[in-house]
């Protein structure tokens, strides 16, 4: 399935006209929210909502399909102010399909989209008595919107859901068969090159 969605964004990359492609680099921050795992979480703070970091590689032509690179890290995710734990955080690095509203259907106003993908999430936690570190392949789908303030300078608004895919077991540091899953919203300023 990895393959087959590489597949297509690689084509829909070659297909697009010079013309018509754009590309949006967007820097983005923001929060994520309503956490749940099963991975040993010590201080309760995966429900908890903590800051993220992140940013988006996007291709867009002027049709409906575009293609992106998604990131987002997200400090403390497994915190919540006890000191139990030293350092933990999550990431997310995705590769998406895009759906898009036509561009000359929205040049001058918020252009929505639609995108999902696979990819990898990794978590990582550092205390002295269950340090966790795990990979696990994971999936994203969420959606938003793009509005441009000059040709070049615009925001973006994201709303996004990532989780693992497969419930693996991971020995000592889940209790079972491991699943991770949170929502992130983030905003972030959009940097146009066509």
């Amino acid at each position: 399935m990895l393959r087959a969605i590489a597949c297509c964004c690689a084509l829909l990359a070659l297909t697009a006209r010079p013309a018509a492609a754009e590309w949006h680099m967007t820097p983005m921050i923001g929060f994520t929210f309503a956490g749940d795992t099963n991975f040993i979480d010590l201080e309760k703070g995966r429900s908890k909502v903590h800051h993220e970091f992140g940013g988006a590689v996007t291709l867009l032509g002027g049709g409906l399909f575009g293609a992106e690179a998604i990131i987002v890290y997200t400090p403390g995710f497994f915190q919540s102010g006890q000191g139990l734990v030293n350092s933990s955080n999550t990431l997310a690095l995705m590769g998406n399909a895009v759906l898009t509203a036509p561009r000359r259907w929205t040049e001058y106003g918020l252009r929505p989209y639609v995108s999902g993908g696979l990819g990898m999430m990794r978590v990582s936690v550092t205390e002295e008595l269950l340090p966790l570190s795990a990979n696990l392949a994971g999936f994203n789908v969420g959606g938003g919107a793009v509005g441009f303030l000059t040709q070049r300078v615009g925001l973006r608004f994201d709303l996004r859901y990532f989780a693992n895919l497969h419930r693996v077991d991971q020995g000592a540091i889940a209790l079972g068969d491991v699943r991770l899953h949170y929502f992130a919203g983030s905003v972030g300023v959009v940097f146009r090159r066509r």
